[in-house]
């Protein structure tokens, strides 16, 4: 009984200690990450966006061969630093159910700058139209903190 009594002391002692540092917990907020002043390395802070290129179209789909003219005509001049493009299968809830296709989806990171924006939406104007899609999906990230 006299061990049963000392884990009960115990476990009442520990949770009052986990009780105060609940108490104490301050709130956190996120904050925009700030290159360190004396970083030997090149540090900025960025924007990740996401196209999502679907490659359906009524007759048949967009070719790898067409998307490599439209990336090269349309997204590199745009973005010369660099971009990432991967293969990917999507799918998606339509009027008669769910529609799975091909995508290309186009990463780039690159400065929250007015220009920038605009170029994107160019850049997703263009393929709707050259490509008939009805919507290419853009996923924008909160700003990140790159290093090179």
């Amino acid at each position: 009984m006299q061990t049963l009594g000392k884990n009960i002391g115990a476990l009442f002692i520990t949770s009052l200690l986990f009780t105060g540092s609940v108490v104490s917990l301050k709130e956190v907020r996120a904050q925009v990450p700030q290159a360190p002043a004396t970083s030997e390395i090149r540090t900025n802070i960025f924007v990740q966006d996401e196209l999502y290129f679907g490659r359906n179209k009524s007759v048949g789909e967009v070719s790898n061969r067409d998307f490599q003219l439209f990336l090269q005509n349309e997204v590199t001049p745009r973005f010369p630093d660099g971009l990432t493009v991967l293969d990917a299968n999507g799918q998606f809830l339509g009027s008669n159910g769910i529609i799975k296709e091909k995508t290309k989806l186009l990463v780039l990171i690159h400065s929250n700058s007015q220009e920038d924006r605009e170029e994107i939406q160019e850049i997703i104007d263009n393929y709707k139209k050259q490509f008939q899609q009805e919507s290419v999906l853009r996923v924008t990230s909160t700003p990140k903190q790159v290093r090179f």
